[in-house]
C-alpha cells in the first residue's frame, strides 16, 4: 500500500489490509501475492505481521526504471 506521510500512523494502511483481504476471502481467493521493493523494510515488516512471507524476487518496471521486488504470499 502506499499511503501519503501525513497519514502514517494513523491506521489507513491496517484499514486498506482488512478491506483487501476480507474482500478476497470472501470472493474465494485461497492466497494473496503482492511484490515489495526489496528495500522497503518497514513494509515488509507490516506485511510479515500478516503472514505473508518472501517466495522469490521478480524485476518490477516502472518506466525505465527497474527494481528488485520481493514476492511476498499468504494463504488465506
Amino acid at each position: 500500500f502506499y499511503v501519503l506521510s501525513d497519514w502514517h500512523g494513523q491506521g489507513v494502511a491496517q484499514e486498506l489490509m482488512a478491506w483487501s483481504l476480507d474482500h478476497a476471502r470472501s470472493h474465494g481467493a485461497r492466497e494473496v501475492i503482492l511484490s515489495v521493493y526489496v528495500d522497503n523494510h518497514r513494509a515488509h515488516r507490516f506485511y510479515e505481521k500478516y503472514g505473508f512471507r518472501d517466495i522469490g524476487r521478480i524485476a518490477f518496471r516502472v518506466g525505465s526504471t527497474v527494481d528488485d521486488d520481493n514476492l511476498m504470499r499468504l494463504v488465506l
